[in-house]
């Protein structure tokens, strides 16, 4: 092994932690400096309740903007059969009309 490769294994070898680690952690959750209170708990909370109006605006306007796109696209498949149905009309016409000249 390289002396790189080494120092890296030596400093990833899992380690007890101090004896008073829990005391600290709980200590430092328990302080008010960590907790979510005041401005700054306020501020968190109006983040996220923007972040979730803005992603169901989102949402929202995504699902009017398929409903569009969908009633626009019926309309033209309407359209399109209207102008297809006409235009068979018209060639049966002109077929009965040659069939009625050949007899």
């Amino acid at each position: 092994m390289t002396p790189f490769e080494e120092a890296l294994k030596q400093a990833l070898e899992r380690q007890e932690p101090a004896a008073d680690f829990t005391a600290r952690v709980l200590a430092r959750s328990a302080s008010e400096d960590t907790k979510a209170g005041g401005w700054f708990g306020a501020w968190r909370l109006g983040a996220v309740a923007a972040a979730l109006l803005i992603a169901a605006g989102g949402a929202a306007y995504q699902r009017h903007e398929h409903d569009v796109r969908g009633i626009a696209a019926k309309r033209k498949l309407i359209l399109a059969v209207r102008i297809a149905g006409s235009k068979l009309h018209e060639v049966r016409q002109r077929v009965a009309e040659s069939a009625e000249v050949e007899q």
